[in-house]
């Protein structure tokens, strides 16, 4: 597949914050025309000086003098417009750049990191802080003065000889209308090596995060030759582009030469025939070697806005997408309360299922009574864990509604609806901080007695007092300094200090042993108590106490009642309990 152009969507991203600084943008282009005019005035008043001295042997004493207060005052300017202008523009838009992109990925939906690595969006975010460095430093360092100090030149070439100076000005007009063809038709070729480079690096984490399950099933060989393969092709991708510019860049060379001829020997034709100066001539030598270096350097100029161009547009591309679970325009306060939950005629259908899949929810009702204690079971695929997504709004339903409190969910900001649902994952995940911080999570701000409260209520506190350093143990990244059966009671106690009116716990003692088991069922009981509850488990015994056992298969209910009158009914639920071996479900 040929990958797309770029459409220069990472520059404009760029050009939209200078906006936010003027001044400083200001600054910086004032910064750029005095590099111009240092590389355009000093050689022609050193002209002026030696064409008068040619003429009538006299040393314009007054014309040095300002030459050094022009150099002086154009330095001094230069180290102001740079510092206050340049480097404070690229300070505030770095800052407002790596802040922005972290913004739009922390608030994406569910869908959004699902069908992501991980490791390209961090690659992506950074990529587009470091184009944007690319872009200010091509531009204010490269691009402007180049320009400028070259039109400068070519007046004042035209000014002193027309026919010499014209013939340049043509010659540099199609050399750049050449780079930027030689430019735009490698853009494609850097956007696939890039496209190509984000997959690399997300295979890069995606095996490291994947460690243990690389190890267990001695496939480091297999990883190597897998990763190895990418890379292949990556490199392939990148050389194609280097000698694509490479070969452009011997035919500019050859330009170069060819106009460096054409001003050397017209220089001196217009000498012998046409009155021109030596200092002139000289001063055409010392410009032309300006325009020579102008194009050489508009070479490199053009691969610098290729590598903008293509490294920061997969994640400006990414920021012009919404999310696609938004908050209404108008909302309403939160009431969320008593936990009453009601999904009245839902329907619901993953977005990569295809158009003719069946929706997993077709016209799903299910009522939650204030208080009540809901266990959700069946074969997986069924739609129990897809349920407790829906009522934390990770996703947006296509028909019907969840009302809880009497209020519509889409009605409220997720934040609020988020806040007062305690949730816990099958596979908790723990943030690279202390224990204390990851218990905290649940309600920033708690003193350090609760923390320990819930941590004992969660039977957390004895193994964490163990540790070196206590509370202020380091967990590793997604918590992997900890055991399963640890993570998962330090999430539980994490929700227990959460005062939501509404728990969900997604197979929360599925890591736990049989003992802790046990006790963790006695804190989750308290913590469920005046709180509505909806628990997923394949443990059977973990929920056969619940008020109400929903049973669910292929998005539909198929047995509803407590855990007796289910047996009694001698249906799914019976056989899923009759199949149990130790308290696990044999699927």
């Amino acid at each position: 597949m040929v990958p797309k152009a770029p459409n220069w969507k990472a520059l404009k991203l760029y050009m939209s914050y200078w906006r936010r600084w003027p001044l400083l943008t200001l600054g910086s282009f004032l910064f750029s025309l005095i590099l111009a005019l240092q590389a355009v005035i000093i050689p022609l008043l050193v002209a002026l000086v030696l064409g008068r001295y040619i003429s009538h042997h006299v040393i314009d004493t007054g014309l040095i003098i300002f030459a050094g207060f022009f150099q002086l005052a154009m330095v001094l300017l230069g180290y102001f417009f740079d510092d206050w202008g340049v480097s404070g523009l690229h300070l505030k838009v770095e800052k407002a750049l790596y802040d922005d992109c972290f913004k739009y990925l922390v608030v994406q939906d569910y869908a959004f990191f699902a069908n992501r690595f991980s490791g390209s969006l961090v690659t992506q975010a950074s990529r587009l802080v470091k184009s944007y460095t690319t872009f200010t430093d091509t531009l204010f360092f490269n691009l402007v003065p180049q320009m400028v100090s070259v039109l400068i030149a070519l007046g004042i070439m035209i000014h002193y000889s027309v026919p010499l100076g014209l013939s340049v000005l043509v010659i540099w007009l199609a050399s750049l209308y050449a780079i930027t063809v030689f430019a735009l038709k490698r853009l494609p070729m850097r956007r696939g090596a890039v496209a190509k480079e984000s997959e690399q690096v997300g295979e890069l984490a995606d095996t490291v995060v994947n460690a243990l399950t690389v190890k267990t099933f001695a496939a480091e060989h297999r990883e190597i030759r897998r990763y190895h393969f990418i890379n292949e092709i990556r490199g392939g991708l990148f050389f194609a582009s280097w000698h694509r510019a490479v070969r452009n860049g011997w035919i500019i060379q050859g330009v170069c030469a060819i106009l460096q001829m054409i001003v050397f020997v017209g220089g001196i034709e217009a000498v012998a025939y046409h009155g021109l100066g030596i200092a002139t001539f000289l001063l055409f030598q010392v410009y032309i070697f300006r325009i020579i270096d102008n194009i050489s350097r508009s070479g490199f100029i053009a691969r610098q806005l290729e590598v903008v161009a293509g490294d920061g547009e997969e994640m400006a591309e990414l920021m012009e997408q919404a999310p696609l679970v938004q908050d209404r325009t108008v909302t309403h306060k939160s009431n969320i309360k008593n936990g009453v939950i009601d999904l009245s005629a839902v329907t619901f259908q993953y977005a990569d299922a295809g158009q003719e899949a069946k929706p997993l929810f077709n016209n799903f009702d299910l009522h939650i009574k204030r208080g009540e204690k809901i266990g959700l079971v069946g074969p997986s695929g069924g739609g129990k864990t897809t349920l407790t997504r829906l009522l934390l709004r990770f996703m947006d339903i296509q028909a019907g509604s969840i009302v809880i409190d009497g209020q519509d969910i889409r009605d409220i900001k997720q934040h609020d609806l988020r806040q007062a649902i305690a949730y816990v994952p099958q596979e908790p995940l723990l943030f690279h901080r202390s224990i204390k911080d990851n218990i905290a999570y649940g309600r920033p701000g708690a003193s350090d007695a609760e923390i320990i409260a819930v941590a004992k209520k969660a039977f957390a506190d004895d193994f964490v007092r163990e540790l070196s350093h206590g509370y202020d143990t380091l967990v590793g990244e997604r918590g992997v300094k900890l055991s399963g059966g640890q993570r998962q009671r330090i999430a539980i106690a994490r929700a227990m200090l959460s005062a939501s009116p509404i728990l969900i716990l997604d197979e929360a003692t599925s890591a736990l042993d049989s003992e802790s088991e046990k006790l963790i069922q006695k804190a989750l009981w308290r913590l469920m108590k005046d709180k509505t509850a909806v628990v997923i488990a394949h443990r059977l015994s973990t929920i056969q106490r619940m008020d109400r056992i929903v049973v669910l298969d292929q998005g539909e209910v198929v047995e509803n009642g407590p855990h007796s009158a289910l047996l009694e009914l001698d249906g799914l639920y019976a056989r899923l309990w009759s199949h149990q071996s130790g308290g696990f479900l044999e699927e």
